[in-house]
This record gives C-alpha cells, sequence and structure tokens, in this order.
C-alpha cells in the first residue's frame, strides 16, 4: 500500500481548496486547481521530452512559481528532479550534469548562458527556458505548458527516486544523494509535525530553492492547504515589501540576512506584524542579533533547523531558548 507518496498530501488539499488563491509570484497568481493544471501539463511536457518516472531532470533557477511546479511534477512521479546550485563553478555543473544522466535541464534566463556553455560537454539535450529574456534555449516553458494536456502520473512506489541533491565535501567533486518518496514524505511529516502551520498560513519562499532546508516550504505548506509567496533572490526591502502586503506568516532566513533585514534603512517591526514564525539555519545565530529579534518580536515562535541533504533534510530542531523569558 502506498502512503507515503505526494499524491496522498496534494491531490487532496486541491480537491479541499480548488478555487483558493495560493500561489503568488510579482503578478502571477493561481488557485491550488490552476497550479495542479500546470504541474500535470509539466508532466507531460517532460514525458514528451523523454523524461519517465526514473530519469533525472535538472533545474537551476531562481525562485519561481514555476521552480514549485518542477518539485511537484516530480514528486507527483513524472522524473527526478535534480536542483542545481546556484554557486556551481563550470567545471562542477558539467561534472554533475553528466554524472546524473541529465538530458532535460530547466533554466532561466539568468543561469542559461551557464547552462548553454557546459550542455555539449555534460550531454544536455533539451534547455528548456522559464520566462522570457535574450538567452540560449531550446523550449519556453510556456509554451511546453500550453501545447500539452494535464497528466498527473501513478502514483509511485514508496521506494521509487524522486530527487537527486549534489553535496560538496571538502575535497573532491560533488557527491550525488538519491532520495526516495519514503524519505521525503517522512521529512515532511516530522517538519509539519514540529512547525505547526495551519491554511491560514502565508510562507515566504526567500532561501534558494536548490537546498534541501527550503523542502519544508516545497513538500509541506502547499499540503496544507497554506499560500505560497516567492522572492527570486534575497533582497531585505523586498522581505519588508512582500510581507507588508500578502500578510507574510512564516518563512526561512540564515543569520545573515535576517541582520541584513533588521539594518535596512526602511525596516520597522511594523512592516513584519503578521509574522508568526521564524526558523534559522546554515550557521550560528550571533547572541545580539538574536537577543533584538526577541526583544522587537516577543510574541513571534523562533526556531533553529539544523539537517543534512543526507538525511533528507531536517535532523534536530530547537525552540526551547528562544523566547524573550529565557533571554532575560
Amino acid at each position: 500500500m502506498r502512503e507515503l507518496v505526494y499524491h496522498r498530501q496534494l491531490l487532496p488539499t486541491v480537491e479541499r481548496y480548488a478555487d483558493r488563491e495560493a500561489f503568488i509570484d510579482g503578478e502571477y497568481r493561481a488557485s491550488f486547481a490552476g497550479h495542479l493544471d500546470r504541474v500535470g501539463r509539466l508532466a507531460g511536457a517532460l514525458r514528451d521530452l523523454g523524461v519517465g518516472a526514473e530519469d533525472r531532470f535538472a533545474v537551476m533557477a531562481l525562485n519561481s512559481h514555476q521552480y514549485l511546479e518542477c518539485y511537484h511534477a516530480a514528486f507527483l512521479g513524472a522524473g527526478v528532479i535534480n536542483p542545481l546550485n546556484l554557486r556551481l563553478a563550470p567545471r562542477e555543473l558539467e561534472y554533475i550534469l553528466a554524472d546524473s544522466g541529465t538530458k532535460v535541464c530547466v533554466t532561466d534566463a539568468f543561469f542559461a548562458p551557464m547552462i548553454e556553455q557546459v550542455r555539449a560537454a555534460a550531454g544536455i539535450e533539451h534547455v528548456v527556458m522559464i520566462g522570457l529574456g535574450d538567452a540560449p534555449h531550446d523550449h519556453a516553458y510556456e509554451d511546453l505548458l500550453a501545447a500539452v494536456a494535464p497528466v498527473i502520473p501513478d502514483e509511485p512506489e514508496e521506494e521509487d527516486p524522486v530527487i537527486l541533491m549534489y553535496t560538496g565535501g571538502t575535497t573532491g567533486l560533488p557527491k550525488g544523494v538519491l532520495l526516495d518518496h519514503r524519505a521525503e514524505m517522512l521529512n515532511a511529516y516530522h517538519v509539519l509535525q514540529t512547525w505547526t502551520f495551519e491554511p491560514d498560513d502565508v510562507f515566504l519562499h526567500q532561501t534558494p530553492m536548490f537546498h534541501a532546508a527550503s523542502m519544508g516550504g516545497i513538500l509541506g505548506i502547499p499540503a496544507i492547504g497554506a499560500s505560497s509567496v516567492f522572492l527570486p533572490l534575497f533582497d531585505p526591502g523586498q522581505v519588508l515589501a512582500l510581507s507588508e502586503q500578502h500578510g507574510v506568516t512564516a518563512t526561512v532566513m540564515v543569520p545573515t540576512m535576517i541582520g541584513m533585514m533588521l539594518a535596512h534603512p526602511e525596516f520597522s517591526a511594523e512592516r513584519l506584524r503578521t509574522l508568526r514564525t521564524l526558523t534559522y539555519g546554515a550557521s550560528p545565530m550571533p547572541e545580539a542579533l538574536l537577543d533584538r529579534v526577541l526583544s522587537l518580536f516577543p510574541d513571534l515562535d523562533v526556531f533553529q533547523g539544523y539537517g543534512m541533504t543526507e538525511a533528507s533534510a531536517v535532523l534536530t530542531v530547537r525552540s526551547e531558548e528562544h523566547t524573550s523569558e529565557l533571554q532575560s
């Protein structure tokens, strides 16, 4: 019996909240039903490009609703997604694409020139470009979606692979970590048991979506019927603006991002008045910065998370020390 697959999470939520507008990316808006339609069309387009359930397709792009669609297509069985680190050097990128056996790469105008630089050596056959721009590509993402009918693949097995992440060590070339549906769904359950998100939550995707730390928002937030807002690339002024405009209630940041936001000339605590949950990780939190966060937002639930790509990905979470009462 297949229980730990994303079909069991996303599809009932789409049925329950079909008309709810829950995906916001600049001027783009989509309901749950509209989102699933696009995910189904992407699944059909990937099939037409030769991507099967266990074939790899890569994504190298800034945060966007299209990036989320790529993840959800993979988690609904359309292929194994290989999210590429945006900081890769050309040699590393070429190695990962070749080592993974990737034939289709989804990118945007920002990274398309780098993909073009390595595609021949890496064996890439199809480059699909998100959005507009004068950059080398074979197919426009929106044209592919418009040309096919939506297809939701059959449920995969729990042990089937769904995501291939490459993690850089201190020596040698990047190492591929192949994760299955069961591992990722268990991680999503752990996230939703620890962070008490509700359907009225509004989650701001601002950490890079290629990173394992983003998986809670990528899988968990849509699964419970909450809303997703996308910031392509971190900008402290935009964090404040989007939070104020859309009533953001939850997000993930690294301490450096938090410090930059608090230091922004247009910062005021009032602009983040709707924020209920803040998670940080990736580096230690300076005590002075934590003290300031807690003094500015005494009712904020603050979590410190730690994980590993190989563990898919949350290992431990601490929140009990993050209250103004304990800090005083």
